[in-house]
């Protein structure tokens, strides 16, 4: 049998992109090389633009909401709370997220097979042939979603990821009066670490702690975490899981997809390069190489030319413009400092409508006077 498509990685972009061409009426394969349900490193907030690409049924894997966010500025010693009338950011354990998506996925059709790791990636004018630990299948188009090292990508020749952040983060359980002193508010905090941050973010019984940086200089993580925790207070626990990873801080230098391979998630670097989060735009890329596969001929070049136009109109545009403010925010602290002291207020509103979805990056540089106004210079 050859398959409409076979769908590689069963996190939140693959198994958007199943569900989507499944539900489009197209035959596809779910493959994930991991037993579900499996744990994935990851913050685990899903902000509020990333929420109503969700099914409906993700509300029951939503540990805590956060109707407010604090913004905390060590170096310039200030503190911002975004907040919204709806979650700003809503926490769940990616085991549970990327379970109920799969899930989702089979149940609209598409036949989900785990524990089957993708060895070979071998194209053929008229299909692609996937050799697994579990046998061999056939695809007239693939989507690769098989995450930051991706083997896909790197069998079918795209270059690596040109930058990646470190990132190391621990699952903390306190005894319960400690849990009770942060379980109320989520929180980022910059300045603590160079051209990073660190994050606080509680969950139904415990509390997920990170930190990362997008220097490019060696830093022990390990260490600032602890300094971190120090700070805040926290000096034991009861039980502590420590897991590390890295994020993609720029999209793949060529096109994203090529013959009938498309990449998508964390596999084409589709990652907020401000906040380092990449749920959302795994949502996004996911439908929409289900829509490129299934909007017209199943002609290779029309599918991958149209895929990329619309990364281009939806995604990659406004990731350019993030990667700008990006280097604003976290390499040039003195201009972040007179920033936030001087219009704070406006950039935390500002910073909650792109949370929102309300507000994207590429708008904002686009309309020199509403970045005026932004800066307050207007």
């Amino acid at each position: 049998m050859i398959y409409d498509a076979v769908v590689i990685g069963s996190g939140p972009a693959g198994s958007t992109a199943a569900a989507e061409l499944a539900r489009r009426g197209r035959s596809v394969l779910l493959l994930e090389k991991a037993v579900l349900p499996r744990y994935k490193t990851c913050g685990g907030g899903i902000l509020g633009r990333a929420f109503p690409l969700l099914p409906a049924s993700a509300a029951s894997v939503v540990e805590t909401s956060f109707n407010a966010v604090q913004l905390h500025f060590h170096d310039e010693g200030l503190l911002f709370t975004a907040t919204g009338e709806e979650p700003l950011v809503r926490m769940t354990m990616r085991a549970d997220l990327d379970q109920l998506l799969a899930t989702e996925a089979k149940n609209l059709g598409a036949r989900l097979v785990d524990g089957c790791a993708v060895k070979q990636v071998i194209p053929h004018p008229d299909h692609v042939e996937l050799s697994t630990g579990r046998g061999t299948f056939q695809a007239r188009f693939v989507v690769a979603a098989d995450g930051v090292q991706s083997l896909t990508a790197k069998a079918c020749g795209w270059s690596p990821l040109p930058r990646l952040a470190p990132a190391i983060e621990w699952e903390l359980h306190l005894p319960p009066g400690e849990f009770t002193r942060f379980r109320e508010t989520a929180r980022f905090d910059f300045g603590f670490i160079d051209a990073g941050y660190a994050w606080v973010f509680p969950k139904r019984n415990h509390l997920s702690v990170g930190i990362l940086t997008t220097g490019q200089t060696k830093i022990n993580l390990a260490a600032r975490l602890e300094d971190y925790l120090r700070r805040l207070g926290i000096t034991k626990w009861d039980r502590v899981e420590k897991h590390g990873y890295v994020i993609p801080l720029e999209p793949r230098r060529e096109p994203l997809a090529r013959g009938r391979v498309l990449l998508s998630g964390d596999a084409a670097g589709l990652v907020d390069p401000i906040t380092a989060e990449g749920i959302s735009n795994a949502l996004r890329s996911g439908r929409l190489a289900a829509e490129a596969i299934t909007e017209g001929p199943p002609d290779p070049a029309l599918v991958t030319r149209r895929y990329q136009e619309l990364l281009e109109t939806h995604i990659l545009g406004d990731l350019r413009a993030g990667r700008w403010l990006a280097k604003l925010v976290y390499h040039h602290p003195r201009l972040r400092h007179w920033a936030f002291r001087w219009q704070g207020p406006r950039l935390t509103q500002f910073a909650t409508r792109v949370v929102m979805g309300e507000r994207g990056y590429q708008a904002a540089l686009k309309n020199p006077l509403s970045y005026l106004k932004l800066l307050g210079w207007h």
